[in-house]
């Protein structure tokens, strides 16, 4: 462990208030010249090449990087062991970036004002971060619970004790055994229903297939104290193409060149450069790997499978949680789109099999130059949280609707609550409150814990969900629904022929399809009687153990393969 200096990169008077009463030392620009930076009690002033550093933008070109590289001087020179402190999207963000890819400074991330967009570059900053100062407590508590990582604030002291990452020992060959590595961007103690995903497999896939496949992890999102085999790889944004001497690595030319030219240019997306962080970091250790898994969003990750590929000879699996480029969710304009497909074409035409979550994404996984190998790994419950036993008979009361989780504005509740204010029903939310002028009988219970919020859907009789008009969503809380033994409530908009919810709950009992309008639910209620589903059968084929099954048989099946270089020196 070792202590650094927090330095706050901020003009605002306000903020730099806050830092000084934390012993903190902060920098601002000159207010006669944008470019100078200086240090309150410093003489010294510092100039900077550019009004802000970008990296994509030639800031380290021949000219430019030693001037920067004065800059990170000029504060090792005046602040004992800085950790920069800087806001996303600022003039200052990739500075912090490049010094910790440089001369891994840690970091730590300001958020003031508002929630800044997620560009390439603050998802970095955020997710790489070895801390936030958030000075104002509701915007503090409003971007913990937006922001899809683990949020750790920076102590309230002079030096912030820095611990480095563990390293992890290499996987080597196990006779009988087959070693799958995970990729995922979000992972470990992440709120992202994304990241429920990879941490089952990675706890999960040696005890279910019995020994017969060991899992290690891949991240780029902070694991404190994490478990074996948990290797945390920080993106780094634009600084991931830079290399040792702190000047653009021998690939950054290319790659900067051919985003230039393309419609879609993956590499500055969000994490569109964490695949060299990656790469760069297996290349220099001795794993071996039978199968890699690499699952997204966000997708720019996927060309990893081209080094795991000649790397390790593994077989490689695309996860495909969310559609990309026919996605019917995402705006893209004919050409970006156009530009997408042709991207995702090449990741499919190299993986060995592309799994997605539901019969409806099959269609939307792009051919290369033959139709992809899709296989359909669902999301599910996870059976480890169990629920409790539901009631042979219901309690006798008014019907109770239970939801988990977000409310989007896109789908309202306005028509259900409307419908059930002329009814004795109720309406409990389990998520951020809903604040609603409608006189129906709301009750709110906050965000909760998964134990929890089973806990609470046991004492309801209908859980409720909102089907989106592409179709090809299966949301998660239609499966815990379904673990605790409720009926189901699937309000729609269009058709829902060929959704994918329509084809999962083919044939089970208490599953209700209603149009979301105020009319076909008030009818749908006046002829509604709850059921009570006690047969665990039920549920037992949407959860996650049952579909992790299915992914282990195609583990097994890819992994069954050996392979040995020639012998080239005859020996």
């Amino acid at each position: 462990m070792s202590l650094h200096t927090p330095v706050v990169f901020t003009d605002d008077p306000e903020i730099q208030a806050m830092a000084r009463s934390r012993h903190w030392r902060y920098v601002e620009r000159h207010p006669d010249n944008p470019q100078v930076l200086r240090l309150p009690g410093v003489d010294t002033l510092c100039s900077m090449p550019q009004a802000a550093m970008s990296i994509t933008d030639d800031s380290l070109g021949e000219a430019s990087l030693p001037v920067w590289t004065y800059v990170l001087n000029w504060l090792a020179r005046f602040v004992h062991k800085p950790m920069p402190v800087v806001e996303a999207n600022s003039y200052a963000t990739e500075l912090a970036l490049w010094a910790s890819r440089t001369r891994d400074w840690p970091m730590g991330a300001l958020v003031a004002g508002r929630i800044p967009a997620n560009t390439q570059q603050a998802v970095a900053l955020f997710t790489a971060a070895d801390g936030f100062f958030i000075p104002d407590e509701n915007l503090s508590a409003k971007f913990t619970a937006a922001w899809p990582a683990l949020v750790r604030l920076l102590p309230d002291q002079p030096l912030v004790p820095n611990e480095p990452i563990p390293p992890v020992p290499a996987t080597r060959r196990t006779p009988g055994t087959t070693r799958v590595l995970l990729v995922g961007y979000y992972g470990g103690p992440s709120p992202t229903v994304g990241s429920q995903r990879i941490n089952y497999w990675f706890e999960q896939l040696e005890t279910l297939s019995n020994g017969r496949v060991t899992a290690d992890v891949a991240l780029a999102t902070p694991w404190p104290e994490a478990p074996a085999r948990v290797h945390q790889v920080r993106d780094l944004g634009p600084a991931n193409l830079v290399g040792s001497t702190g000047g653009l690595a021998y690939f950054a030319r290319g790659v900067m060149d051919e985003a230039a030219s393309q419609s879609y240019p993956a590499s500055r997306q969000v994490a569109g450069t964490w695949h060299w962080r990656l790469i760069d970091y297996f290349r220099n250790r001795e794993d071996e790997y039978d199968v890699v898994i690499i699952t997204g969003n966000p997708f720019p990750p996927f060309e990893f499978a081209h080094f795991a590929t000649r790397h390790w000879y593994a077989r490689t699996i695309l996860d495909y949680r969310d559609p990309f480029a026919m996605s019917p969710r995402v705006a893209f304009t004919p050409e970006s789109r156009a530009g997408a497909t042709y991207i995702e074409a090449g990741w499919n035409m190299s993986a060995d099999v592309v799994t997605v979550v539901n019969d409806a994404c099959v269609a939307l996984a792009v051919p290369g130059e033959q139709d992809p190998n899709v296989v359909v790994i669902p999301n599910g419950f996870d059976e480890r949280v169990t629920a409790p036993a539901r009631p042979q008979q219901r309690a006798a009361g008014p019907v109770r609707f239970g939801h988990a989780g977000q409310l989007f504005p896109i789908t309202p509740p306005d028509p259900l609550l409307e419908a059930i204010s002329h009814t004795a029903a109720e309406f409990h939310h389990m998520g951020t409150p809903l604040r609603t002028e409608i006189p129906a009988n709301v009750t709110n219970y906050g965000r909760l814990p998964r134990s929890e919020v089973l806990e609470t859907l046991g004492g309801m009789d209908c859980g409720v969900a909102y089907m989106a008009e592409s179709g090809i969503e299966t949301p998660t809380k239609v499966f815990d629904y379904l673990a605790a033994g409720l009926d189901l409530l699937l309000l729609h908009r269009g058709n829902i022929e060929g959704t994918a919810l329509a084809a999962m709950l083919d044939g089970v009992a208490g599953a209700h399809f209603v149009k979301d309008t105020v009319e076909d639910i008030s009818a749908w209620l006046a002829t509604y009687e709850p059921m009570t589903h006690t047969d665990p059968a039920r549920a037992e084929r949407f959860s996650r153990r049952a579909s992790t099954m299915k992914l282990i048989d195609l583990i097994l099946e890819l992994g069954d393969h050996e392979f040995d270089a020639p012998d080239l020196l005859g020996g």
